[in-house]
């Protein structure tokens, strides 16, 4: 737990520090590091990458030797992230899911619909604040996601990351620092 707790404080310090720079819709190396420690990787030294969205207005620090940066689609309102040795995928995108009448969802009515658990999904954790809300759990009874969707420029910004039960070791050590990040 201890473990945990430390490395959580050093990846917050690295995303402080990162947070600063950053150029729009463009991935930025830094310098710094950070602390990951799961079963499958002890004490592994991170490198983090920071990437910043100017026309969504949200950015994220990740750590750059798990989760890489894909070329930009020619939807330029989602950024994809793909884990180097597995199934892992953080995808960022505008959310404009619509409701039966054709209206876009509010972010009250975004989050009540997320945090519905049916025969397909299964929600763990929620919880909405006034500017982001969060849910996880397991999606088809195999696939772990957390996502976070955040209010930037009057619009939903939603982070989802989802991977497998065999690189829940690799992604819950890293989850809260990563989610922290995203604004």
């Amino acid at each position: 737990m201890m473990k945990i707790i430390k490395a959580g404080i050093v990846m917050s310090t690295a995303v402080l520090l990162i947070a600063c720079g950053g150029n729009a819709n463009k991935s930025t190396e830094t310098d710094a590091s950070v602390q990951a420690d799961s079963t499958a990787v002890e004490k592994q030294t991170l490198a983090a990458g920071s990437y910043t969205d100017e026309n969504l207005g949200y950015s994220i620090t990740y750590p750059k030797d798990i989760l890489i940066l894909q070329p930009e689609t020619q939807n330029t309102d989602e950024q994809v992230f793909l884990y180097k040795d597995g199934e892992a995928k953080l995808r960022i995108y505008k959310d404009e899911r619509k409701a039966k009448d054709g209206k876009i969802l509010s972010f009250n009515e975004a989050f009540e619909a997320d945090r519905g658990t049916s025969s397909k999904r299964q929600v763990s954790y929620s919880s909405l604040k006034p500017l982001f809300f969060v849910v996880s759990g397991v999606d088809n009874g195999k696939e772990i996601f957390y996502q976070k969707t955040i209010m930037s420029k009057g619009a939903m910004v939603t982070a989802k990351l989802t991977y497998t039960k065999e690189e829940k070791p690799v992604f819950d050590a890293m989850i809260a620092s990563l989610f922290d990040s995203f604004r």
